[in-house]
């Protein structure tokens, strides 16, 4: 044998060994597994319960969950998924009157393992919130999308009930499959876990959009995440930092509520519907680590009138001013934030 093929035969065995020791590797959950076993209370209610849960057992046992298991931020997509997952069980668990009767529609897609429901999963990643998703409603349909050309997302294929879209969520393609979601299901729900910047906007954009062509059947919870980059005069939310500074409060908590207000203006627009419900909910969750912990969901509802900072009016009449914003915080502050 010459040297050269020697040299080759050498190569092939180090890269044998080296994924011989990743395979046998502990994983960072089971890492997970065995520091909360030791110190429970070092993590969340959250971790603590999917740790003990069946998804988490049967992952385990799936090889094509392994890529998943050994993500450094494992800990935090978890406590992120979850808490996502409690806000799309509390709006389908909300009761509607209608007629004196009280009718659970959204409680009846719960209990048949959420068939007829469709779950959007925007800037998804590996997915898991999709995963979740899946465990949760397995007969409902869902739809992951990221363009993210160097995600490894195999572990789909161990989900029947999941479709994964290397898709960019501001595209036309993205518009038609969320259309599509619309004209085959019963029910829809548009979800964003801490979307940076302008992808919230994006993310009211298509569930308002869904919303008008099921006559009301879909929700949006959406957790915002950073402000938008663009110093433009005309860009969504470029005044939102210059109005925090000036009113002394936190960026991030003003850019909530102008994202709150936004989905109101589009629920007045649209003639509120659905009759009754919560409207839009800002919900501060106190389990997920990190400050960036409000969701903001909404659902069928008539809103009132909003102020006019926010209404559509012409800018001459508040021009970002200080008075205006604080109209419109002090009409935040008479809607629901609760703490789970």
């Amino acid at each position: 044998m010459s040297s050269r093929q020697n040299h080759v035969v050498r190569e092939e065995e180090e890269d044998a060994e080296k994924k011989h020791h990743h395979a046998t590797k502990k994983t960072k959950l089971e890492y997970t597994i065995a520091n909360c076993r030791e110190n429970p209370r070092r993590y969340s209610p959250y971790v603590r319960e999917f740790l003990r849960s069946n998804a988490c057992k049967e992952m385990r046992e799936n090889a094509s969950f392994d890529s998943w298991m050994r993500k450094s931020s494992l800990v935090k997509e978890i406590e992120e998924a979850t808490a996502c997952l409690k806000q799309i069980e509390r709006v389908l668990m909300k009761k509607k009157k209608k007629r004196g009767v009280l009718i659970e529609e959204e409680e009846a897609l719960r209990s048949n393992g959420g068939e007829g429901l469709t779950f959007v999963d925007l800037c998804s990643g590996k997915g898991f919130l999709s995963i979740a998703l899946s465990f949760a409603f397995p007969n409902a349909r869902v739809e992951m999308m990221d363009r993210d050309e160097s995600a490894n997302v195999e572990h789909v294929e161990a989900m029947k009930n999941v479709t994964f879209r290397r898709v960019d969520v501001t595209s036309e393609e993205c518009e038609k499959i969320v259309e599509d979601a619309a004209n085959t299901s019963k029910f829809v729900f548009i979800c964003g876990v801490h979307l940076c910047g302008d992808l919230s906007r994006v993310a009211i954009r298509l569930w308002r959009n869904v919303r008008r062509r099921m006559d009301g059947r879909a929700a949006i919870v959406l957790s915002p995440c950073c402000l938008p980059q663009r110093r433009r005069h005309d860009a969504f939310g470029f005044h939102v930092k210059d109005q925090a500074r000036a009113l002394k409060v936190d960026n991030y908590r003003l850019w909530c509520i102008f994202l709150s207000l936004e989905m109101r203006r589009c629920l007045m627009e649209d003639g509120g519907g659905g009759g009754g419900g919560g409207g839009v909910h800002m919900v501060q969750d106190e389990f997920m680590s990190g400050v960036k912990n409000t969701f903001l969901t909404c659902c069928c509802a008539e809103c009132p009138p909003l102020p006019a900072v926010c209404s559509g009016e012409s800018e001459s009449k508040t021009n970002g001013n200080k008075a205006g914003i604080s109209a419109s915080i002090l009409q935040a502050s008479r809607w629901k934030i609760s703490r789970t």
